[in-house]
């Protein structure tokens, strides 16, 4: 290529690549996976025209700059030789050795110790840390809600609707003292922008999610700086000129207690390795209406900042701690003690902060069952680990389903309550206009307890009728004093099987009619009870008539064995502990 040739093409390339970074905002940082690639790839580009040549044959006339090039190199042997760019090539191919190198020092095969202690999980205890609440104080509105009423609410104003649109994050923060999901404006199309993009988009969406109320809040000045922005008030763009060496993930808004809209950017850094275990190490935090910056170090975050860790991450690092404290091979051969999170995870506000909580359950066993739960302040990373024995997110959720199964109800994913002293799934139920119809508790440790009603507060009532009369399946301790297990004898009057979630169960109604009934015959009359088939194998052989005995465990004592009582027992489906098929 000739001096002319060399000249354009570079400065070409400059060009390609600033508007490349600008558009794809990529860190300028080596310890960013993204970055090292494209750099690799920069370098064979910037190297390229040492290697091809020109055949001297270009027409005077033509406008083509790079008219009859070719490529120099015919072999191998040709890219490492003197005379092809004196050895330049070993630049991208040093640089593609250090990649494999800085992989594999980060690597989860050498490393898994360190994955697993990237997350310091405490034992707790379940009723201690988290205070029970009045069914006034319960928040009810997932993010699907929040958007319908959000929506519905910017409707109202015509002013707004003709310029704007909403944007569906609805972030769920605390807003003095209250769990709310805020959401900014953003412009309707390219045209509206330029329109409004001097006073800026004039307010914010806040969604209370105990009261369901919908403020469109106006701002001091319009918020200058969001996604919405084409330019450089985009605010991924804006922190990026700001801060072009730093990782951040995705920006957030929250808002302060003075409702003033802010973009909270957690800045990242790897901790194993050269790239591997990011976590965040700062907060970048950015005024939406000024664009003015202040970055704080992990350990000084303000306390009004509820979502400084990514959600995502938070997951990722609870998987390290499950898979890997027995190393990585232990992880994937004989997985003793291996855990993970389940497929389903939400949001707590306690204390003025917002935790995020998951089950844990075994990797090694699909039986719908966590083997306890696990608590994260989203702003400290706290982490503490509750060893409650319990079903899973989703099997309460088919279980407050098949409470109204005849409506066709689906239910949102749940939150955990404490309710007299036990871990409580609260969810609400939507019809298929996905608009909320009722509400559902389900006892986590016994799911088949359920109460639903068509507000907080009858369901809440109903979950309390059904505690009172529960029989519980799970070994005695020496608190439960008022316990006792109760055996009965009957034949089978009707029998069925249904499959759940993978399990068969068997459902039966025992016929005490041969024999003088005693009193907690007469109580259980016509009670439904269930039997997995792990239970017993001959369940799958019994038949109409067919006589047992079954056993159970109670903390109804002879006293409370009442009318009222069997009739709201009755209700519900007991579950046996033992049987034995005469």
């Amino acid at each position: 290529m000739t001096k002319k040739q060399i000249t354009k093409y570079y400065i070409g390339l400059l060009i390609f690549v600033i508007i490349f970074w600008l558009i794809e905002l990529t860190p300028i940082n080596l310890h960013d996976k993204g970055f090292f690639i494209r750099l690799i790839i920069l370098a064979v580009l910037i190297i390229l025209p040492f290697f091809l040549k020109t055949d001297g044959k270009k027409s005077k006339d033509s406008q083509m700059p790079f008219e009859n090039i070719q490529i120099k190199i015919t072999s191998i042997k040709d890219l490492f030789s003197k005379g092809s760019g004196n050895g330049l090539i070993w630049v991208p191919i040093l640089l593609l050795i250090l990649f494999g190198i800085f992989n594999l020092s980060s690597s989860e095969v050498f490393r898994s110790k360190d994955y697993a202690q990237l997350l310091e999980l405490k034992e707790a205890d379940f009723s201690g840390d988290i205070a029970e609440i009045d069914f006034t104080e319960i928040p009810t509105v997932d993010r699907e809600t929040a958007q319908r009423l959000g929506s519905k609410k910017m409707g109202e104003i015509a002013e707004l609707v003709s310029q704007f649109e909403v944007e569906p994050d609805y972030v769920q923060i605390n807003f003095q003292g209250r769990p709310v999901r805020v959401t900014p404006l953003r412009y309707g199309d390219f045209i509206k922008w330029l329109y409004n993009r001097g006073e800026g988009l004039p307010r914010i969406i806040r969604v209370d999610m105990i009261d369901s109320s919908v403020e469109l809040q106006t701002l001091p000045s319009g918020m200058k700086y969001s996604n919405s922005e084409p330019l450089f008030r985009n605010i991924k763009r804006h922190l990026r000129l700001k801060y072009p060496f730093d990782i951040m993930e995705e920006p957030v808004m929250e808002i302060d207690e003075e409702g003033i809209p802010y973009w909270v950017a957690p800045v990242i850094k790897p901790q194993i390795g050269w790239f591997g275990g990011r976590d965040v190490v700062e907060v970048i935090l950015c005024n939406a209406l000024t664009g003015e910056t202040t970055k704080y170090k992990r350990g000084e975050i303000p306390a009004w900042i509820d979502r400084a860790f990514p959600a995502e991450m938070i997951l990722r690092h609870i998987n390290y701690y499950g898979q890997y404290q027995d190393g990585f091979i232990n992880s994937f051969i004989g997985q003793k003690g291996v855990l993970r999170v389940t497929d389903l995870y939400n949001y707590l506000a306690i204390n003025d902060d917002v935790y995020l909580f998951t089950g844990i359950t075994s990797v090694s066993v699909e039986d719908n069952s966590n083997l306890g739960f696990v608590l994260v302040n989203l702003r400290t990373k706290e982490t503490n680990y509750y060893a409650v024995a319990s079903a899973d997110e989703s099997s309460a959720m088919r279980s407050a389903e098949g409470a109204v199964q005849e409506k066709g109800y689906t239910a949102t994913v749940p939150i955990l309550l404490n309710i007299g002293g036990r871990p409580t799934y609260c969810m609400a139920l939507k019809d298929q206009a996905s608009l909320v119809k009722m509400y559902a508790l389900v006892d986590a440790q016994n799911y088949q307890t359920t109460g639903v009603g068509p507000s907080i507060k009858e369901a809440m009532q109903n979950y309390e009728i059904s505690q009172s009369a529960r029989l519980i399946n799970e070994p005695e301790t020496e608190d439960e004093t008022t316990r006792r297990e109760i055996n009965l004898s009957g034949k089978i009057k009707d029998i069925q099987s249904v499959i759940i979630e993978g399990n068969t169960y068997y459902y039966f109604i025992l016929d005490f009619a041969d024999s003088d009934l005693s009193d907690e015959q007469e109580f259980f009359k016509n009670q439904v009870f269930s039997a997995p088939i792990s239970l017993n194998p001959n369940l799958a052989f019994l038949e109409k008539d067919d006589t047992i005995d079954i056993g159970f465990f109670t903390n109804l004592t002879e006293a409370e064995m009442t009318k009222e009582v069997a009739e709201t027992l009755n209700q519900q489906i007991l579950e046996i502990s033992e049987i034995e098929i005469k």
